[in-house]
């Protein structure tokens, strides 16, 4: 019998993480396990014992959470329970967090009561090591992908001009896009747009940023993420913070050259590119300004026909992402199983 993995997810708006946990779920790794993805909301304290083998917590953490957590773990004393990191990063602090000390407390203490913390990156997995948030022993670099294999099967197109840029995400503080709004503004319209797809609670104010700028267009959730890749020219990610960055890893598959910040999980992702080729515009200053700056260097080599590209050995690498990253799971589960593995074996000893 399969060992049961119940994934604990307290957001479904995660649009990235929600992706791929089901990626992961529907993965060749479900001959091993039984995964079972359940949205729960983490405030609420529950004593609920879980049919599972080994439980992992997908919610940001809070000083609000942290009793329903004590609750899951006394419930499940004899269970694993992993935490994975999607939420937080060095400048999600930066731009967030108004009391660093008292939040690195709270994630000190929320992260004592697991058995294992899974990271998503290295610029991550670093952070939490500097601040002494989280001990080395105890966190495991899992990554982060998705299955990929419609954004790889799409073909390389000719870039024709006007320029078309596309933009996607959950439409929040995080993501940027009001910034990529406004230097849009200084752009010409003949030359070059903006597909900006996605929802969230910023839509409204975007909506008004855009309302006066014929060139940038507001599509809303798009199901077909692959298929709408293969209608643009580059992907732009303007991101304030980024654990990891699913959306670079989905352009790069696709063969779509990313106008990036280089920041967290976003600067791992840059650096795999330059050791293997290029694809990438780098935005070196998250400003208005700066992201004009650097759109403009896109629409002046789209214009002398020399658009940076995405090479095979890139495109490629995203499919070993995600094999890496299953290889990662099944080793933390493994581990996590071990013992009660241990246990049952002496059990059936003694009978």
């Amino acid at each position: 019998m399969r060992p049961t993995v119940m994934h604990l997810i307290d957001d479904i708006k995660l649009g990235g993480v929600n992706l791929a946990l089901e990626s992961l779920a529907a993965s060749r790794l479900n001959q091993s396990y039984h995964f079972k993805l359940i949205h729960r909301r983490l405030y609420l304290p529950s004593f609920k014992r879980y049919a599972a083998d080994v439980i992992v917590v997908h919610g940001a953490l809070s000083w609000r959470k942290i009793p329903a957590l004590l609750a899951l773990k006394l419930a499940n004393l004899n269970t694993p329970i992993l935490y994975q990191e999607h939420h937080y990063s060095r400048e999600f602090v930066a731009h967030r967090v108004a009391h660093p000390k008292r939040f690195y407390s709270m994630l000190k203490f929320g992260y004592s009561l697991m058995d294992r913390v899974l990271l998503v990156s290295t610029a991550q997995a670093s952070w939490l090591e500097e601040r002494g948030i989280l001990a080395k022993e105890k966190m495991v670099l899992v990554g982060q992908a998705k299955e990929l294999s419609r954004f790889i099967a799409l073909p390389s197109r000719p870039t024709v001009l006007p320029l078309k840029l596309l933009a996607y995400g959950r439409l929040s503080q995080q993501k940027g896009f009001d910034l990529l709004i406004q230097a849009m503004a200084k752009l010409a319209s003949d030359s070059v747009s903006l597909t900006l797809a996605g929802v969230g609670e910023d839509e409204s104010l975007l909506s008004k940023l855009a309302a006066s700028i014929p060139h940038v267009r507001l599509i809303g959730e798009v199901q077909d993420v692959p298929r709408l890749l293969d209608t643009i020219d580059v992907v732009v990610i303007p991101s304030r913070w980024e654990p990891f960055g699913l959306t670079c890893l989905e352009a790069i598959a696709a063969g779509k050259p990313v106008v990036l910040t280089a920041l967290d999980g976003l600067e791992d992702q840059l650096s795999q590119l330059q050791e293997q080729g290029e694809g990438y515009y780098v935005i070196d200053e998250l400003s208005v300004d700066g992201i004009e700056q650097a759109l403009s260097q896109v629409l002046i080599d789209a214009q002398n026909d020399e658009l940076i590209k995405v090479n095979k050995q890139q495109r490629e690498s995203c499919e070993q992402g995600w094999e890496s990253m299953l290889n990662n799971w099944q080793r933390v589960l493994g581990e996590a199983l071990e013992p009660r593995a241990s246990t049952m074996f002496e059990d059936q000893k003694r009978r």
